[in-house]
């Protein structure tokens, strides 16, 4: 029996796994969410909701309000040394390859909605050769990025597990994790990004053959 490796396969697996990793995601986000309730202020309150809601019984419908639901932190400590989460697939070794290491970074999201690390807010960077409708192709722009101080993809794993975190004008376009570059089997180079669906925040990973517009800014330390 043989694998298909052809590049419309290795598109297809990478997209179930970004769709697995989402729903697991979900998953996690939920579970770490009851248990900072159950374990809470109101432990009590919801321990017993939640054993209702286990039995198939109304729940919060004694006219009591609900608890408030713990706050999430907006600053947390991360890594940025370590190896991220690769992709199934995909490889962090091999010509190409790439893994900016960050040392310990404190990821903040302030007041005026931004985010910082380490007290930089990060920004969006567009090379002016993806500006008023031109196009770069990513391998090119990755070699423009050298100088830049683009985030890699240990970040990427934070704000994917701490998406309070991430600005609201994220929303529009992808954005890119410049300091950490895949590659496949097949020695195609790829770079994950962050995007929001309409439901929720996902990830994908973009090769570097493709070409890139002003839909897909870099996330970078402010100079």
């Amino acid at each position: 029996m043989t694998t298909d490796s052809s590049p419309l396969a290795e598109k297809w697996r990478l997209t179930m796994n970004a769709m697995l990793s989402e729903a697991l995601q979900d998953f996690t986000g939920l579970l770490k969410q009851l248990l900072t309730n159950l374990l809470g202020n109101d432990a009590d309150a919801w321990g017993n909701e939640f054993k209702k809601f286990l039995r198939k019984e109304p729940c919060w419908t004694n006219g009591d309000a609900k608890p408030q639901t713990a706050l999430l932190p907006m600053s947390i400590v991360i890594d940025g040394d370590l190896n991220p989460k690769i992709p199934s697939g995909l490889y962090l070794t091999g010509e190409g390859t790439e893994h900016r290491k960050m040392g310990k970074i404190t990821l903040e999201k302030r007041a005026d909605g931004k985010l910082y690390a380490n007290g930089k807010e990060v920004v969006r960077y567009l090379s002016s050769k993806q500006k008023d409708g031109k196009y770069i192709q990513g391998h090119k722009l990755h070699k423009e990025l050298k100088d830049k101080q683009v985030l890699n993809a240990c970040i990427l794993d934070a704000l994917l597990a701490n998406t309070q975190l991430i600005p609201d004008e994220w929303r529009a376009g992808y954005t890119y994790f410049w300091g950490t570059i895949f590659c496949s089997a097949g020695g195609n180079l790829c770079v994950g990004d962050l995007c929001w669906r309409g439901d929720g925040w996902n990830w994908y990973c973009s090769w570097l053959a493709h070409d890139w517009n002003d839909l897909d800014p870099a996330a970078s330390l402010a100079s």
